[in-house]
């Protein structure tokens, strides 16, 4: 399989305190990450933000969660990882770890190879591992062209609506006419392999 799915109270603990720190960045680009309930991220001391997860954390949850996205995944991970390689012109290893949390954003990836899935915000729990696959592909060209945040995550969207991929019920998050206008058009023409050319394009905007 090349999904293993990690989950547990330590995980969850190590999820908020990430967020914490990252929580003016997060606010910055419009996100609103999730927390216990009960608490104020801004003003409560880290001590009672872990005993409002304790208080609240359900393993069975994360038990349900898991067999769903094992069922789900394994029905279309051949034609997406087919796809992905096919408009990337690149092999891609199959091996990832996903995380499950109920706190934080969305979705969240880490190189090598880690993924983090908020499924308590009820998005399409395989079309987000995808997502974050995705960001972990071409994450490599984002850092070597320095890509912004709000570009990165259009070019993900376009990626996974393009043929051969077109997932089936993705939604394209709203970056604004901005990205849309500059990086589409580059898209359409030069996002085919070798894609370094494309992101080179995009650098030199």
């Amino acid at each position: 399989m090349p999904l293993e799915i990690k989950y547990s109270l330590k995980l969850e603990k190590q999820r908020i305190k990430d967020t914490l720190e990252r929580l003016s960045w997060f606010e910055k680009l419009g996100y609103a990450p999730r927390f216990p309930k009960n608490v104020n991220p801004k003003k409560d001391d880290l001590k009672k933000i872990y005993l409002a997860l304790e208080n609240e954390y359900a393993e069975k949850d994360y038990a349900k969660e898991s067999a769903e996205i094992n069922k789900k995944f394994f029905k279309i991970e051949n034609e997406f990882f087919a796809g992905l390689e096919k408009l990337c012109g690149k092999k891609i290893k199959r091996n990832f770890k996903l995380i499950l949390t109920k706190y934080g954003v969305g979705g969240s990836y880490s190189l090598p190879n880690k993924i983090i899935y908020n499924f308590a915000m009820k998005f399409s729990a395989v079309n987000t591992v995808f997502h974050e696959i995705t960001h972990l592909i071409i994450e490599p060209y984002i850092r070597k062209y320095k890509i912004k945040q709000n570009e990165k995550e259009r070019i993900v969207d376009l990626i996974l609506i393009s043929k051969p991929i077109a997932l089936r019920g993705y939604k394209m998050q709203d970056r604004g006419t901005e990205y849309k206008n500059s990086i589409d058009p580059l898209f359409k023409k030069y996002f085919k392999p070798p894609i370094n050319y494309f992101f080179k394009k995009l650098s030199n905007q």
